[in-house]
């Protein structure tokens, strides 16, 4: 089924969302080695003077005074993001391009510019698209540009689980330890209940378990797809469905050549992530 406008959506509602578009902020962040540290402890990988592609995920995080924090742990929406009438929060798509890796130890700027609200009806219902431009530049030169692509649904009917704890995980597949969530929202600063409150995740949002965090699969999917290189490079991804706690998945690429493709499969064979890796 092919997504279509939300009819549902008064027009109202959407002229308050779309006046939101053009709006900005500034974040300023000291690129410490620590976070990156830890983030390549979780991942099993190294980190030296620069920062791998998608590891900024772990700067520029500042904290919610508690006043603006919504009932997820988000920050409200209405304050930065558009007040999107749907309660779900996704980290639905983004296009990474690193211009030049940036430099740990060293500070750096973020710019973050509302691009895009777009309501759509998809097959679990109305949804908001909300696009925001990033730029991340140190010592004066633009160094990231990444459009980050958040979608806001209905809650809609619960989601089933793909399977119960107790069941054997198929021979080539994995399901993420529940320490890695935990640690990963650490390290990102990101306080999302759906991936720490299991009673959360369940009562409110519908889901049958934990949800396994977008950004960090997509940062596994490019690590896997570009190997040690952090050469300037460009990453697309798109989430297709969600993995939960208890969710068998695996890593599938390509073989290396220009462009070189990627998908994190689950074991029903739905794919869960896609990406591309190329040049900038």
């Amino acid at each position: 089924m092919q997504d279509q406008p939300a009819p549902e959506v008064s027009d109202e509602i959407r002229a308050t969302c779309e006046s939101y578009v053009g709006r900005s902020r500034e974040t300023r962040d000291t690129l410490a080695p620590e976070p990156a540290e830890k983030l390549a402890a979780l991942l099993g990988a190294r980190v030296e003077e620069r920062l791998p592609p998608t590891w900024h995920w772990a700067y520029f995080n500042p904290g919610i005074p508690l006043t603006d924090q919504g009932h997820d742990l988000h920050e409200r929406t209405g304050i930065f993001l558009p007040p999107a009438p749907f309660d779900r929060r996704m980290w639905a798509a983004g296009d990474v391009t690193v211009l030049e890796p940036l430099a740990l130890g060293a500070p750096a700027v973020r710019r973050s510019t509302i691009a895009d609200v777009a309501f759509k009806q998809g097959k679990s219902g109305a949804m908001c698209f909300v696009t925001v431009r990033h730029e991340i530049e140190q010592d004066g030169a633009a160094r990231i540009r990444e459009d980050q692509t958040i979608v806001y649904r209905d809650r809609g009917a619960p989601t089933p689980a793909l399977r119960a704890p107790g069941d054997p995980v198929p021979e080539g597949y994995a399901t993420y330890p529940e320490g890695k969530l935990f640690f990963y929202s650490a390290v990102t600063h990101n306080g999302h209940r759906i991936h720490w409150d299991r009673d959360f995740c369940r009562r409110v949002e519908g889901y049958p378990d934990l949800v396994v965090h977008g950004p960090l699969m997509a940062t596994e999917l490019c690590d896997a797809l570009r190997g040690e290189d952090i050469r300037p490079l460009r990453f697309r991804y798109r989430a297709e469905a969600p993995v939960f706690l208890t969710t068998p998945v695996r890593i599938v690429t390509d073989a290396p050549g220009e462009p070189r493709e990627g998908v994190i499969r689950r074991s029903d064979g739905v794919a869960s992530m896609r990406g591309t890796l190329m040049q900038p």
